[in-house]
């Protein structure tokens, strides 16, 4: 197989996201992939990705509304790029047709989504991968392996906390509505994500949750949005290694916000910056003071990012990089490209596991599941689907 017939599914705004990484991993001459199509109940917006896509890679890309008219392409994969709430049934249609499936986080909408299309995954032997761009962000990946390497000991406290936003619109409305997981599933899963990617599996779960701003103000559209999706949890986390975690998540955060990713351990801490950043991480030693840049890497000498990794981002053992905004999104989602298509040409698991992705939906699931009945949660409970009684009604929204 030379390359993988590719088709884009959701031609909207996270859809020709997804293409310029694709044209990001173009250029690096290890794309393995033939865009040939792209999909979307809205033909013109089909149209307009399809001719971005003529305009790059120099053939046609044909622009279709149904995912049975993919069927007369020989498409092998597609890339899902559709709203959450349809997530589950494009990937498994997609699946039960024999193609590959890329997905846009979360993997789904509620954990009974994820373990339906873990079921159909495992029955149709289709590569099911999930693109969490915050997994392949150099800074993360040096920052595991500074727990790896026990520099700062053995770890005891992860501290995750991100408030802001007041009563403004979210990106989109649909991500204030329940319906459409609520911010704090469609933000958070990033978050909830990493924090088991640096520390590994959470057992139990304590949380609160607040819905503060019941109206939202739509600036662009100088309108008001009546919200019914909690935007706020507050939670502590325990996890299977005996450390704890404190993880806050508030979108309305009013005055002066906050970002934080600290993690203690028995000899040091380790300070991490803003996913897609490029800022150093810090990292204090006691005795050794505060360790950064070049220092850092002197301690981390079997550190090395993978191939496609360093050609995008400038070096095999790079610690920060520089780059707007715009240019460090393509190149992360051009790695997800990458590792879909060699977990397809060498059968193989992608990346980002599937059940670390249900993981991260399901540990969001987790808090919110704790702070409607009032006592603490075991992540086993939430992913067996024995403790559901907040996602029942999301579940009866979308007809699982």
């Amino acid at each position: 197989m030379d390359k993988v017939r590719l088709a884009i599914v959701g031609c909207g705004v996270m859809g020709n996201r997804h293409l310029k990484g694709l044209i990001e991993l173009d250029r690096t001459g290890l794309n393995k992939f033939e865009l040939v199509s792209a999909c979307d109940l809205i033909l013109e917006n089909a149209e307009s990705l399809a001719k971005r896509a003529e305009e790059s890679f120099n053939y046609p890309v044909k622009a279709v509304q149904r995912l049975e008219d993919l069927k007369e392409f020989e498409i092998q994969a597609i890339d899902a790029t559709v709203v959450p709430w349809e997530h589950h049934t494009v990937a498994i249609e997609a699946m039960q047709r024999g193609w590959h499936v890329m997905l846009e986080k979360p993997m789904g909408l509620t954990i009974r989504a994820c373990n339906m299309m873990k079921r159909t995954m495992e029955s149709t032997k289709s590569v099911l991968s999930v693109a969490e761009n915050f997994h392949y962000d150099p800074i993360n990946i040096i920052g595991r392996e500074i727990i790896k390497s026990a520099l700062i000991g053995t770890p005891r406290l992860m501290i995750q906390n991100s408030v802001g936003g007041g009563n403004s619109v979210i990106v989109t409305p649909w991500r204030h509505y329940k319906r459409g997981g609520g911010p704090l599933l469609d933000v958070g899963v990033h978050y909830s994500y990493i924090v088991e990617y640096l520390m590994g599996e959470v057992e139990t779960v304590y949380a609160y949750k607040r819905l503060h701003e019941p109206v939202r103000k739509n600036g662009k559209m100088s309108s008001e949005v009546k919200a019914d999706a909690e935007d706020a949890i507050y939670a502590i986390l325990s996890f299977k290694n005996g450390a704890i975690g404190q993880f806050t998540e508030d979108h309305a955060g009013h005055g002066q916000g906050i970002w934080q990713r600290f993690i203690y351990g028995s000899k040091g801490s380790l300070n991490l910056p803003g996913d897609r950043s490029g800022k150093p991480v810090t990292l204090t030693i006691d005795g050794k003071g505060t360790i950064k840049d070049e220092h850092l890497l002197d301690m981390l000498p079997e550190y090395r990012l993978d191939e496609i990794t360093a050609k995008l981002f400038g070096g095999e053992r790079i610690c920060k990089y520089e780059l707007p905004f715009a240019d460090i999104d393509s190149k992360l989602l051009a790695i997800e490209y990458f590792d879909f298509a060699e977990s397809i040409l060498n059968d193989r698991r992608p990346s980002v596991d599937i059940n670390q992705a249900m993981r991260s939906v399901g540990l969001i699931y987790a808090m919110l599941e704790s702070a409607h009945l009032g006592r603490t949660v075991t992540m086993d409970e939430v992913m067996s689907e024995k403790v559901n009684a907040y996602q029942n009604e999301i579940n009866e929204m979308i007809g699982l």
